[in-house]
């Protein structure tokens, strides 16, 4: 009786250690992709304020810009 119950006992710790393996990969998997998405936008972010100096004609025209965008002047 007592070997049955250590071999259920041992049949449920690697179970459990499945399943949190599988659990680890999965968390690695979408830390990955969070990653790689907040990366994505951060260049296109980049892009963007690149692209707004350049139509503007440099940095002091955008800040003039925006402040004037904002302010309504």
């Amino acid at each position: 009786m007592k070997d049955s119950a250590l071999t259920k006992n041992r049949q449920g710790v690697r179970t459990g250690e499945q399943t949190r393996a599988g659990l680890d990969t999965f968390a690695k998997g979408t830390i990955t992709v969070m990653g790689g998405i907040s990366a994505l936008i951060g260049i296109w972010a980049a892009i963007c304020f690149i692209g707004g100096i350049m139509s503007a004609g440099g940095p002091v025209e955008l800040a003039y810009s925006w402040f004037r965008a904002v302010s309504g002047l």
